[in-house]
């Protein structure tokens, strides 16, 4: 199901800009021909999350490593001529879980940004133990953090790294913690 809509997702974006090899513009009017510019990107990433897991019960800590493929598509929007804002929808498969996230990004050069930012995770692995805290209702949904770097080699073509702060561990209670890097490439 949610590879179909993603699937249309993309769809959808593609007609809409279908030049979106170039900058394009939305009809905001900042001032006299000048508008706020905007730009779509389909991205691949190779994340490698670590997966803890306090076992009060036994006593110990349990960590399982596991490789995750990422898909997705962002669209960049020029602030001004330091920061970008970029905002990320997609899904993963090796452990399953779908994302939307929003990032603030430093530009050094026009090839090359430093970006931070929060999103919300939805994580559908079946691994994934829910519990609820303090009797409440259990929830798939979570927040996390990202920071990472995005430099393009060509006009069209790009390399991107991240950390990922999906969940922080907690202590004294059985919760479970994720988090991991992740490489990609991403096409413009």
């Amino acid at each position: 199901m949610k590879t179909k809509l993603f699937l249309i997702v993309i769809s959808l974006l593609i007609f809409f800009d279908s030049n979106s090899q170039n900058t394009t513009s939305i009809g905001t009017k900042i001032e006299k021909n000048n508008f706020i510019k905007t730009s779509t990107n389909i991205f691949g990433e190779i994340a490698m999350l670590e997966i803890e897991s306090n076992d009060l019960e036994n006593g110990g800590l349990i960590s399982e490593n596991i490789t995750s493929y990422i898909l997705g598509v962002s669209s960049t929007i020029k602030l001004n001529k330091n920061f970008d804002l970029i905002g990320s929808i997609g899904f993963a498969e090796g452990f399953s879980f779908s994302f939307l996230n929003s990032n603030l990004a430093l530009k050094f050069s026009d090839n090359f940004h430093l970006f931070y930012g929060i999103g919300t995770y939805y994580l559908s692995d079946e691994r994934w133990n829910v519990q609820g805290l303090d009797g409440n209702e259990p929830s798939r949904f979570d927040f996390g953090m990202n920071l990472g770097l995005q430099l393009y080699l060509t006009d069209y073509l790009g390399v991107i790294m991240r950390y990922n702060i999906i969940e922080e561990k907690e202590e004294n209670i059985s919760s479970m913690s994720i988090n991991g890097l992740s490489f990609g490439i991403i096409l413009k």
